[in-house]
């Protein structure tokens, strides 16, 4: 199978303004986006005290649009505390409307190596499917990585253009050019699956069985 060209994209620095989080509790905390138009989150980690927080909802899904959920977060406390670094750990979103309810942000320190998971996209649209009639089916989005945190990846991107109906893509196929991978590198990324049968194939089959449901009349009415 032909390598696969792989391409790292650098995580993006963004600021979130944050402010100190008296609400407790489902009922006021839920009132936070309606009255104020602030979404509560938690900040914790390093072995600190969690802080809960609220921080601007409008602001903060402009960050998401942008890409934000796979950058570097620097967060800025409106308490004058000095600013930090965290990455958005998890997202909880209204089941209906889709829009986010509450945060999680996870300190680090850029010089400390932890694992995250990070999306993995294809581009280009495989051989086997343009020229071949195949079907592509990826199942794997996103791969674990282990790295320094300033070097953290915000997406791994590889090419898929040069693959033919029958290739399978494994993680392993990657730790050549990205040895930081740390998923189990039996995974299976993408498959380019064959065609399927064409539609004279299809007329044909239809075809044979009827002339088999023909003979098997007249055997029929022969034994009568």
């Amino acid at each position: 199978m032909p390598a696969v060209p792989l391409k790292l994209h650098e995580r993006a620095q963004v600021p979130l303004k944050i402010a100190p989080r008296q609400e407790q509790g489902k009922g006021p905390v839920g009132q936070l986006r309606r009255s104020e138009g602030q979404i509560p989150g938690v900040l914790y980690g390093h072995k600190q005290a969690p802080c809960a927080f609220k921080t601007n909802a409008h602001e903060f899904e402009q960050i998401l649009s942008k890409g934000g959920q796979n950058a570097t977060i620097t967060v800025e406390h409106e308490d004058g505390k000095e600013s930090e670094g965290a990455l958005i750990r998890e997202i909880q979103y209204h089941k209906v409307r889709g829009h986010a309810m509450h945060l999680d942000l996870l300190r680090i320190d850029p010089s400390e190596t932890l694992k995250a998971e990070v999306p993995l996209v294809t581009v280009g649209v495989p051989e086997g499917v343009r020229n071949g009639g195949g079907a592509l089916q990826q199942t794997l989005t996103s791969i674990e990585v282990e790295s320094v945190v300033s070097e953290m990846p915000a997406a791994i991107e590889i090419d898929i253009t040069s693959l033919i109906i029958g290739d399978s893509l494994h993680v392993s196929d990657l730790l050549d050019q990205e040895p930081r991978i740390t998923t189990d590198p039996v995974r299976t990324i993408v498959n380019i699956l064959s065609p399927r049968l064409s539609a004279s194939d299809e007329e044909e089959g239809e075809e044979g069985a009827g002339e088999e449901g023909e003979e098997s009349g007249s055997e029929e009415e022969l034994q009568e």
